[in-house]
């Protein structure tokens, strides 16, 4: 049977590790809800922008 050579040495890293966690793109749930709770500020945000654009363009209209 034939081993890596990675298998052989040990300052290389091995090919299939698998770790317990996956550090990268793991986020706490802390996090998640943190990102979550700015998304939504950003949305309410821009909602309140595009309804305020409206009033002013029908505010505009009314006085003609």
């Amino acid at each position: 049977m034939m081993t890596l050579p990675s298998e052989k040495l040990t300052c290389r890293r091995q090919v299939n590790k698998q770790s317990i966690f996956n550090i990268m793109g793991y986020r706490s749930p802390k996090a998640n809800q943190k990102k979550s709770g700015q998304k939504q500020s950003k949305t309410n945000n821009v909602a309140e922008v595009k309804k305020a654009a409206v009033l002013s363009k029908q505010a505009v209209g009314k006085k003609k």
